[in-house]
């Protein structure tokens, strides 16, 4: 639940940030520049983030990050309404990703020490799934509050959503820092494998995403109502996370795996991008995203089981972080292509490099499997944590 209501007013910042610049200057443009740079910044901070939580005890430094986003979006809220000059909202768009980089990867390290051992590899997919909840909860929510009171009250929702996160940490265990020397994990070929993967992935689909609503002319309709295929699309990932959630892939032969579910994705998308109507564009988009969730919970699961205890969050958050500026980056391709090739042929882009992605990983698979042979396994890292976990300590 902690991890829902930290990642809710995030999910709602894609949106909310953009009524905001609207409502403070007038532009809807500048609007999304704010929100396309706070997520730029989030994801560039994220492995310092990381760090820096490394360093401390985990729980409390993800409380103080929720309480600060908190208070940065009040003082957001204030100079909208103030209508302050735009550089001043850029400054406090760059201490808001600030606050928020570290919550990607932190709830994910966190799970080593509140999640039995037994379960840990669960988690991870069960946490992908969350995360793609609150992306499909969080626009609605954005768009009910805005219909009720405008840019101010999604703002102060954002806000008080994340105190309340913050506060719902008190009853979670802790996780102290590891007094280790730093090995400089992204160093290790199979750690940056997997993060070049996280950004394969999230630039394939962020691309094919931000090209949703810029195909509603082709089928004569508003762009106004991309966000209601948008919601069929989360609706997709959600499925194919609860079905991972319910059964979790096992680790063996996991190249092998992350290869089949690569090439399942390109498949996926073809219908869509092919689909001569609306009503065929919608219900192709419910099948077009099922892999997300079983590729993301897959690597992190896989980036788990390599790490052990040390270096936790910055692992992850550099992992979350290269999916995130992957899709940002994908949405910038999808917007400097859209013209010269056509919206409907931006989702080819995304087939083929899944495609490559999964042939690759199939070239390789014997070999990359017969080194994660050799790796530490969830469960040792999970009851190396909890054996060393002081009993009398509040769950």
């Amino acid at each position: 639940m902690s991890s829902f209501l930290a990642r809710l007013p995030i999910s709602m910042s894609l949106l909310g940030l953009v009524l905001a610049g609207q409502a403070a200057t007038g532009s809807l443009a500048t609007g999304a520049r704010l929100a396309g740079f706070t997520t730029f910044c989030a994801g560039l901070i994220g492995p310092l983030r990381g760090r820096v939580l490394d360093r401390r005890e985990m729980r409390g430094g993800l409380q103080r990050s929720c309480f600060m986003y908190s208070g940065l979006l009040v003082l957001f809220a204030v100079c909208v309404h103030l209508k302050t000059h735009v550089a001043l909202l850029y400054a406090l768009c760059a201490a808001i990703a600030y606050s928020v980089s570290g919550i990607w990867g932190g709830f994910r390290a966190l799970l080593v020490a509140a999640v039995s051992p037994e379960r840990l590899r669960r988690a991870h997919f069960v946490e992908s799934l969350m995360v793609e909840v609150s992306y499909g909860a969080g626009p609605l929510l954005v768009t009910e509050l805005a219909l009720l009171g405008g840019a101010m009250t999604v703002l102060a929702a954002m806000a008080l959503i994340a105190a309340l996160a913050g506060l719902s940490l008190i009853g979670v265990v802790r996780l102290q820092p590891r007094p280790v020397v730093r090995t400089h994990i992204q160093r290790r070929t199979d750690i940056r494998l997997l993060i070049a993967l996280a950004f394969c992935l999230g630039l394939g689909f962020g691309a094919f995403e931000s090209n949703v609503t810029q195909r509603m002319p082709q089928y004569g309709l508003s762009p106004d109502l991309g966000g209601l295929f948008l919601l069929l699309l989360a609706l997709g990932s959600m499925a194919g996370g609860i079905c991972v959630s319910l059964r979790p892939i096992r680790r063996h032969r996991t190249s092998r795996k992350a290869s089949v579910l690569f090439a399942m994705f390109a498949m996926l998308i073809i219908p869509s991008a092919m689909a001569p109507t609306p009503g065929t564009f919608a219900v192709c988009l419910l099948f077009a995203s099922l892999m997300l969730v079983p590729i993301t919970g897959l690597g992190s699961a896989e980036l788990e089981a390599r790490i052990g205890v040390s270096e936790r969050a910055e692992a992850f958050s550099s992992f979350v972080a290269a999916t995130m500026i992957g899709g940002g980056l994908g949405a910038v391709i999808n917007g400097v292509l859209v013209v010269p090739l056509g919206a409907w042929n931006i989702p080819y882009l995304t087939i083929g490099l899944f495609g490559a992605v999964a042939l690759i990983l199939a070239g390789f698979a014997r070999r990359l499997d017969g080194q994660a042979e050799n790796a530490p396994t969830t469960a040792e890292a999970g009851r190396h944590v909890h054996a060393a976990r002081d009993p009398t300590e509040r769950r």
